[in-house]
């Protein structure tokens, strides 16, 4: 089941984003200072930037639930005619067994319609993901193991919550698509277990507010 949202009157009075250049596409990332602000975390470790798409199909064939798993998967995105991507991880500690993540990718189209088809065609998928285990192994050895829960959407937005792991070491998740412009906001932020966990709607929000007017 999907929760949809209408936004306020207020937010259409903003200025839109408008159309951004690959060029200026990395700078749209944002950086360790505001990350950190928004997840209450402190310096969280960097990883190298990244610009081209995964593909992890054969760990989760499922191609409803592997874009709500991943962000940036070719299978998923390939079929949109996307132009270029900009994707950066942070973790803290810097383990396999981190407190703390956050992958956060933009990916550019030709035109403005390119977001808007992408985040419609993802919601059908999405929508097929809710309430959902995800149990995968890796080299003989499982992963921590993944539930989702309800998707919520408005116009321009989806965000999925999920808790990975259990006992102490469960983390509380979102998977955030963003539309803006020319550009899809792909979002996943983890942090220590709780109730309500939005922070990858807010990493989004600050994104787009990157974006030129």
């Amino acid at each position: 089941m999907a929760v949809t949202l209408t936004g306020c009157a207020e937010e259409s009075k903003v200025s839109a984003p408008q159309m951004v250049s690959d060029s200026a596409l990395g700078g749209l990332l944002l950086d360790v200072a505001d990350i950190d602000e928004i997840m209450g975390t402190n310096s969280m470790r960097t990883h190298p930037p990244v610009t081209s798409m995964g593909d992890h199909r054969n760990l989760l064939p499922n191609v409803n639930c592997l874009g709500v798993w991943q962000v940036d998967e070719a299978p998923i995105y390939d079929p949109s005619h996307w132009k270029s991507v900009r994707q950066q991880m942070l973790r803290t500690p810097d383990t396999d067994t981190w407190d703390s993540l956050v992958v956060q990718s933009v990916v550019s189209y030709r035109t403005e319609d390119g977001p808007r088809l992408f985040l419609a065609d993802s919601a059908d998928r999405w929508g097929k993901c809710t309430n959902h285990n995800v149990n995968i192994q890796l080299n003989a050895q499982w992963l921590p193991a993944w539930k989702s829960g309800e998707l919520t959407t408005t116009d321009d937005r989806l965000a999925m919550p999920y808790s990975r792991g259990s006992g102490d070491q469960t983390r509380s998740c979102q998977h955030v698509l963003q539309a803006a412009a020319n550009v899809i906001i792909d979002v996943i932020a983890c942090g220590p277990q709780t109730a309500s966990f939005t922070k990858a709607t807010d990493l989004a929000a600050r994104i787009e507010a990157k974006m030129p007017r």
